[in-house]
């Protein structure tokens, strides 16, 4: 998609009274790149977010020229957008040729992961003082009474944003790739540049930029396989056997904050096919024949920075192409097991960045366990918690019995979580005793994502499940993006 069509998103949603104090007779100000004595501030519906203000596609903003004290001008000068150096460009070694040039960006494609990397077109129009951006990231060069300014502003020309770059430390450099994992240990980065999270990413149709700090996971739910063409996926419909994002909320628990990104995923609809977000290679999964990919896809399949400016090497597979991991949904219920299959090769770039998810046999395993006065307990801060016969829907605002569905939806996302962490190999060795082998997992009761099974206690009239919902500390700390 060309950038100078008119993609939209909602737009920014600023706190902006946080950053800037309002009624003031000045405005925030951003200062010129040039020489001195003037200044600009950016509006947005009519309010100043200048130290605020990041580049969303489609969104535009009104910029207005001050004097050297930051009182806007009484005749405003006509602003003109310094059009970009033109192709081929050089990033290597973190050269940036738009500020080195002084000129507005026209990075490649959209976002990280999202656009055509053949699309080099202005990362913004101008249309009077009416600045839009049609780049995630990009860097605006304005001129305007005689002077150059740069916007957002970046202070050390480094082409990431100092408002942005304040809030993990400053003076970030554009190529480096130090993330940590959830457990610090030597596993660092995740394939992604400090520029490129800066830029950030496409997710289920927001724009986001991602934490340099922290490994970023990207997964993609297709639409269901192994069956007919109008079977619909049950997490879609009016009653998912999981509703809306809590699909994925064990799958989170891998790492603090949000840093799993589902990608082209519409909580109770049927998932965008084939996914936009990332390079899509899929083409159909049956029991019989396995995955079946567009022809010479598989080098390509799954990538999510096809638009990075500055990719990361892997030494090991020496390829700059990072992935994400695919789950399929598959509903042959033909057989009770297996309930879910991944292909662990350590990470995504592996080899093979998959996961089986066969719902309707998890859906039935769990109805044949069904009867007596259902309780359900999961694994937090060490040990199992006291087994409840109820639980707080927040759909329905109330305390509802623990049923058959809750149950279902509980075992579907452990058992998703458990899937997603043997595709990224979290855990790495055969475990078990003399005289019994869980297999890549760990013992059923352990408590985590990776137990080889939940628990089930019946006694008396009471049938207690014990379903986990975490990653533990060792699984956390075996998580890599990288080989």
């Amino acid at each position: 998609m060309d950038k100078r069509f008119g993609f939209v998103l909602k737009g920014i949603a600023l706190a902006v009274g946080s950053w800037i104090g309002m009624g003031s007779a000045q405005a925030a100000v951003t200062i010129p790149a040039i020489g001195g004595g003037a200044s600009v501030s950016v509006f947005q519906n009519d309010i100043d977010v200048t130290p605020a203000w990041l580049p969303e596609p489609g969104a535009a903003v009104r910029i207005v020229v001050n004097d050297a004290n930051g009182v806007p001008l009484a005749t405003q000068p006509p602003i003109t957008l310094v059009a970009p150096v033109p192709p081929p460009y050089n990033f290597s070694n973190g050269a940036n040729p738009f500020v080195a040039r002084q000129t507005t960006s026209a990075y490649p494609g959209i976002c990280t992961n999202f656009g055509s990397p053949t699309d080099l077109s202005p990362d913004f129009t101008l249309a009077g003082n009416v600045l839009t951006a049609t780049d995630c990231g990009g860097m605006a060069v304005i001129k305007a009474g005689g002077f150059t300014f740069v916007l957002p502003q970046d202070s050390n020309a480094n082409g990431i944003a100092d408002i942005w770059e304040a809030r993990f430390g400053g003076n970030l450099s554009p190529v480096e790739d130090t993330d940590t994992g959830p457990v610090v240990n030597l596993s660092i980065g995740d394939g992604i540049s400090n520029f490129d999270e800066y830029r950030g990413f496409m997710v289920s149709g927001q724009h986001v930029r991602t934490d340099p700090r922290q490994k970023d996971l990207f997964v993609h739910m297709v639409n269901p396989q192994c069956g007919q063409s109008t079977d619909v996926s049950l997490f879609a419909g009016p009653n998912p056997v999981v509703r809306g994002a809590e699909l994925f909320s064990t799958v989170n628990s891998l790492i603090s904050g949000s840093q799993v990104h589902a990608l082209n995923f519409l909580p109770g609809a049927a998932n965008t096919a084939p996914g936009t977000e990332w390079v899509d290679n899929f083409v159909s999964f049956t029991v019989a024949n396995g995955i079946t990919l567009t022809a010479g896809g598989a080098a390509s399949d799954r990538q999510i920075n096809i638009n990075a400016v500055y990719p990361v090497l892997d030494t090991t597979t020496n390829t700059t192409i990072q992935k994400g991991v695919r789950i399929i949904e598959c509903l042959d219920a033909s057989k009770t097991s297996p309930l879910g299959l991944a292909g662990a090769n350590g990470t995504p770039n592996g080899g093979a960045g998959y996961a089986i998810l066969y719902t309707q046999r998890i859906v039935n395993y769990i109805t044949s366990l069904l009867g007596g006065t259902l309780q359900y307990s999961n694994f937090v801060n060490g040990q199992w918690t006291t087994p409840v016969q109820f639980y707080f829907d927040p759909n329905a605002g109330t305390s509802l019995p623990i049923d058959g569905a809750f149950l279902k939806s509980k075992a579907v996302q452990y058992y998703l979580a458990m899937e997603i962490g043997h595709s990224i190999k979290l855990t790495p060795a055969v475990e078990g005793t003399k005289s019994t082998t869980y297999g890549y997992h760990h013992a059923p009761g352990t408590g985590t994502n990776l137990d080889q099974t939940f628990n089930r206690i019946v006694k008396g009239a009471n049938n207690t499940f014990y379903i986990p919902s975490l990653y533990g500390s060792n699984d956390q700390a075996n998580f890599k993006l990288k080989n």
